[in-house]
């Protein structure tokens, strides 16, 4: 298909394919080769065939006429700055394609939420393509906010959307209520995105608040003579229908209040086709909205309830089944790599790297290792969206100042100490997410306002993972450098890299004096002992020094204590002395 014929199927448009339309097309084919010679008839059955395989070959899809071409892009999972990296390449791939309609099959809890603001903005700013959000089966917190900044909502059968309201998390109080200044600018950025979908696409613009916040009971009301609907806040209900038991349908019209409005008591389902109750209120003060899909149909969000791409093919008039667009290798193994568990086994490789690089230097393996696993453990977090350039940063100058501690300044700690801080803080920042821009929001007092104390639950739950990570790293690494200290010397290969624990025996310097100057030996100063100086033991001369004091020449000694070349002795008396007293 030409991307230039591709015609572009407004809101609420239906497809223009009528399926009856092939069949008569064949019926006037066979029709003409009657009256044709029968060599006519073969091309025709043949060219018949022909077609019959190239259909099954494209897969069984048929085309429509004048229906756009459309390309699926599945979102999984948490939204980070992978997937919103992953999406860039992906509308990139779809726009060479030709596609008109990009379908963003959403299938997500959340994620953070400066992600999903670029993936918005990369939404609304793709003017040259139709964007639709397809919930398969639920879009949840920034799942909602990327379904409402496109340009159509469609639902899938037992799916869900809403539930995307910030809170605020206390490392002493846990959960904490916010007041209405504070809970205004936590909520600033993502009611801003809601409000703009509901100006741009016509949501009711109470119920786009409503997925964010919570405080109002609404009901939903009806025109008994227009039909027209709305929805309204319990204190502006009397307004409308101020005689409540006014209930019904439509045959109902005559005990209506004179305002003609009424509460809206049943919808048909367009899933199950028959009629269903509506609970009124519709939104409880203490509840955030969450639609099913048939809600997200009644409100006026989604255009309709797809459980498969032919239906949805169905319901947005497109060429056929669309491509789907998945991400790569690379995009998946970023977020994997970026997993607590993977982050918790790389951090143990850079300690045991480091480890065996110190055990046996010269050889490079521990510390190639060490640098590798450095590398995949801040790099995969950056491209995530997790760690920023100042945690690397950070991290890169604590391994500079242990270095300075351990090659310059031996023995100074300060550096050393300095540097192992910084490290610590850098990995457990590693951890946390960036959170929301929040506009005009004061730092702590006396800290630049670039420094705010962490106020969401992602943010001390990344702490707590941080944390958690490098005490377990730091206990996994100790057992394994003893068990490794221990037995991996004796392996055939490892022993060949990382030299064995000596043994006293290896250790013991050579003995100068294997014959004389034993412990308990008695000798003769042979100069002034200095306390070091020469003293002879029978024929062998032996350098010693003496215990405390000077002790003259020609002086009786002997040895006290012995460790290899170095020989202590003090003075002692001559026993025929003794006698002669």
């Amino acid at each position: 298909m030409q991307p230039g014929r591709v015609g572009f199927p407004t809101r609420g448009s239906e497809a223009s394919y009528n399926p009856g339309r092939t069949g008569g097309r064949t019926a006037e084919v066979r029709a003409m080769s009657s009256t044709r010679s029968g060599c006519v008839g073969r091309a025709v059955c043949v060219a018949s065939a022909l077609g019959l395989l190239a259909s099954f070959a494209a897969g069984g899809v048929e085309r429509r006429e004048g229906g756009p071409s459309a390309v699926i892009v599945p979102i999984k999972g948490t939204i980070d700055d992978v997937m919103y990296r992953s999406l860039q390449r992906r509308f990139a791939e779809s726009a060479q394609r030709g596609a008109r309609v990009v379908v963003l099959e959403l299938d997500t809890p959340g994620g953070m939420v400066t992600s999903a603001l670029d993936i918005c903005t990369l939404i609304k700013n793709a003017s040259d393509v139709k964007t639709v959000a397809w919930v398969r089966p639920h879009a949840f917190s920034a799942g909602a906010m990327i379904a409402v900044a496109c340009d159509e909502i469609v639902m899938g059968k037992s799916s869900r959307i809403g539930d995307c309201a910030p809170i605020m998390l206390s490392p002493t109080d846990g959960l904490q209520s916010l007041g209405e200044t504070e809970r205004a600018k936590a909520e600033s950025p993502i009611l801003a995105e809601f409000r703009d979908a509901a100006h741009r696409h016509g949501y009711d613009a109470l119920l786009s608040e409503s997925m964010v916040r919570i405080g109002h009971e609404i009901y939903w009301i009806e025109h008994v003579s227009s039909g027209e609907r709305r929805f309204v806040r319990k204190e502006d209900l009397p307004r409308f229908v101020p005689d409540l038991t006014a209930r019904g349908d439509a045959n109902e019209a005559a005990s209506a209040p004179s305002g003609g409005w009424r509460l809206v008591e049943r919808m048909r389902d367009p899933q199950l086709d028959r009629e269903l109750d509506v609970k009124q209120p519709i939104l409880s003060p203490k509840e955030l909205l969450t639609m099913k899909q048939n809600e997200a149909v009644w409100y006026g969000f989604a255009k309709g309830i797809a459980g498969s791409e032919s239906e949805l093919v169905e319901i947005l008039g497109l060429a056929d089944v669309p491509a789907r667009l998945e991400t790569n290798w690379a995009e998946g193994v970023a977020s994997w790599l970026s997993s607590p568990v993977v982050r918790s086994i790389l951090f143990v490789l850079i300690l045991m790297g480091a480890y065996a690089e110190f055990h046996a230097p010269g050889h490079l393996v521990g510390g190639a290792v060490a640098l590798i696993a450095l590398a995949i453990f801040l790099g995969a977090p950056y491209l995530t969206g997790l760690a920023n350039v100042w945690e690397i940063v950070v991290i890169i100058l604590g391994i500079g100042l242990i270095a300075v501690e351990l090659f310059l300044t031996p023995g100074l700690l300060l550096p050393g100490l300095l540097g192992l801080a910084l490290i610590l803080v850098g990995v457990v920042s590693s951890f946390v997410q960036p959170e929301a821009p929040l506009p005009s929001a004061p730092g702590l007092p006396g800290m630049p306002d670039w420094f705010r104390w962490p106020r969401s639950v992602a943010t001390w739950q990344g702490i707590r993972t941080g944390v958690s990570v490098v005490s377990g790293g730091l206990l996994a690494s100790a057992v394994l450098a003893y068990l490794f200290s221990r037995f991996l010397p004796r392996a055939p290969v490892i022993g060949r890299v990382i030299a064995p624990n000596p043994t006293p025996e290896s250790i013991e310097p050579d003995d100068p004096y294997p014959m004389a100057a034993q412990v308990g030996d008695i000798g003769v100063a042979e100069t002034l002992l200095r306390p070091a100086g020469k003293a002879r033991f029978g024929p062998i001369l032996v350098d010693v020094v003496s215990e405390s004091d000077y002790i003259e020449a020609g002086a009786r000694i002997q040895v006290i204590e012995r460790f290899g070349n170095r020989v202590v002795v003090r003075r002692t008396p001559d026993p025929r002395e003794s006698r002669r007293g």
